[in-house]
C-alpha cells in the first residue's frame, strides 16, 4: 500500500490593490514577483523588522486555538467515508534567537550568529478516526491522530525566508479514491520529516525519518529554491505569509512554496469579501473581543478578508479558504489580521474541514 504524506492541508494560513514590490520590473532580491509582506500581526502593519514585544525571553507569544471538525455534507465519496472526533488546531507564534546547531553540519556555517528570527507551531490533532465502507460491515476505529509542524523564518524585511521547519504525524490517513476493502481504504503515517535551508536560500535538505518502516526512511537536497521569481515559503510557515500579505479582495499573489515532498509548487493567493455567516462572525467577534481585538460597538460588525488558495497546475483540485480580520488601519491595526476560520478538502472527496476560531491568548498585544 502507498503511504501519502499526511497533512491535510496546505500547511496546516494569511488592502492594496497593487501586491507586487518596489519597482514594478524587480523585487528586492531581483525576482519579478516578489510578494510585498507587511508585518500584520502588530498595530503597526509597516514596521519590517520584530519588535521586543515578540520575542519569546521576554514572554511575547501568541496562542490561538481553532475547533476543527470534517463537514461531511459536501462529501461524494460513494464507497467508503470518514469520521473524526473532537478536533483542535492550536498556533504558537513568537520571536527568538536562532540555535544554529539545528541546521545540518553542511549549511551551518554560512549561518550568522545571533540571529533573531520566528518561530511558528501549529498542532492539529483530533481524538479518533473511523473508516466506514458504504457497502457495510464494522468500521475501523483508531485513537489520536496528529500533526505537529515547527518552522523558523525571517522577518518580512527578509520575505519571511524559510531557516528550519519539521513535520511530525502520527495518523490514519485515506488512501485512495476507490478502495476494494475497508482495510485500502487508510495508511497508518508515522514519520517526521525536517527540511533544513542554506542561509542563502537556495538549497534546502529534507530528512524523512519514518518510525514504521525504515526502509521509507530518505533524505535528498532540492536545489534551484532561488530560480523562482516569486517569493519562497516552507509549508509549515504559509499561514503566516498569508497573514502578512496584502490583504483585500485584489489581492492577487503568487507564491512558491515548498513541502516535504521535494517539490516547489507555485500556489496564487487571490482575496474576495466572501463573509462569514452570521453565526460565525459573532462567535468570532467574540473571541476577538476577550483578547483585545475588537472592540463592539452599535450597529458595528467584524469585518473580515477571505483568501483562496489554488495550485498552479493542470489538476488543480478544490481551493483552500482563510478569513482573516480586516486591516482597516494600517496605523491602528486592532485586529492583527487574526485568522479566524480555514477550510481545507479532505482528500478523494470525503468532505471539507473546517477550522473555526475557538480562543486567543496573547501578551502582545497590551495597549
Amino acid at each position: 500500500m502507498k503511504k501519502r504524506f499526511g497533512v491535510y492541508a496546505l500547511a496546516a494560513a494569511a488592502g492594496c490593490a497593487v501586491i507586487f514590490s518596489g519597482c514594478a520590473g524587480c523585487g528586492a532580491n531581483g525576482k519579478t514577483n516578489e510578494a510585498a509582506f507587511s508585518s500584520n500581526w502588530y498595530a503597526d502593519t509597516s514596521f519590517p523588522y520584530i519588535q521586543p514585544t515578540f520575542d519569546s525571553s521576554v514572554g511575547g507569544r501568541e496562542e490561538i486555538t481553532y475547533k476543527v471538525a470534517l463537514n461531511t455534507e459536501t462529501a461524494g465519496n460513494s464507497v467508503y467515508s470518514v469520521e473524526y472526533g473532537a478536533g483542535t488546531y492550536s498556533t504558537l507564534f513568537y520571536a527568538t534567537k536562532f540555535d544554529n546547531s539545528l541546521i545540518c553540519e553542511e549549511f551551518r556555517s554560512g549561518y550568522p550568529e545571533n540571529l533573531t528570527v520566528y518561530y511558528y507551531k501549529t498542532e492539529l490533532r483530533f481524538d479518533s478516526v473511523t473508516f466506514k465502507m458504504k457497502s457495510g460491515g464494522d468500521p475501523a476505529v483508531f485513537g489520536e491522530q496528529s500533526i505537529v509542524t515547527e518552522c523558523y523564518f525571517t522577518d518580512v524585511s527578509d520575505h519571511l525566508r524559510p531557516l528550519y521547519a519539521t513535520i511530525d504525524t502520527d495518523n490514519y490517513a485515506p488512501a485512495d479514491f476507490q478502495p476494494n476493502s475497508l482495510e485500502n481504504s487508510y495508511n497508518h503515517v508515522s514519520q517526521k520529516v525536517t527540511t533544513f535551508y542554506n542561509f542563502a536560500g537556495s538549497v534546502a535538505k529534507t530528512v524523512i525519518e519514518d518510525r514504521l518502516d525504515s526502509a521509507d526512511s530518505a533524505e535528498k537536497n532540492v536545489e534551484g529554491l532561488d530560480k523562482t521569481n516569486n517569493s519562497l515559503i516552507d509549508v509549515c510557515g504559509l499561514n503566516i505569509a498569508l497573514r502578512a500579505m496584502q490583504l483585500g479582495s485584489n489581492l492577487a499573489q503568487t507564491i512558491s512554496v515548498y513541502s516535504p515532498s521535494g517539490r516547489m509548487q507555485d500556489f496564487t493567493f487571490t482575496g474576495s469579501t466572501l463573509a462569514l455567516s452570521d453565526e460565525e462572525r459573532t462567535a468570532a467577534e467574540s473571541v476577538l473581543e476577550s483578547a483585545k481585538l475588537y472592540v463592539s460597538g452599535e450597529g458595528k460588525t467584524l469585518s473580515t478578508v477571505c483568501v483562496s488558495a489554488m495550485l498552479n497546475e493542470d489538476m488543480r483540485g478544490a481551493s483552500q479558504r482563510y478569513w482573516f480580520t480586516a486591516i482597516d488601519s494600517f496605523k491602528n491595526n486592532r485586529g492583527r489580521a487574526t485568522m479566524v476560520k480555514m477550510t481545507a478538502p479532505a482528500p478523494f472527496s470525503l468532505g471539507t474541514f473546517e477550522y473555526k476560531l475557538d480562543e486567543v491568548i496573547s501578551t502582545l498585544y497590551n495597549d
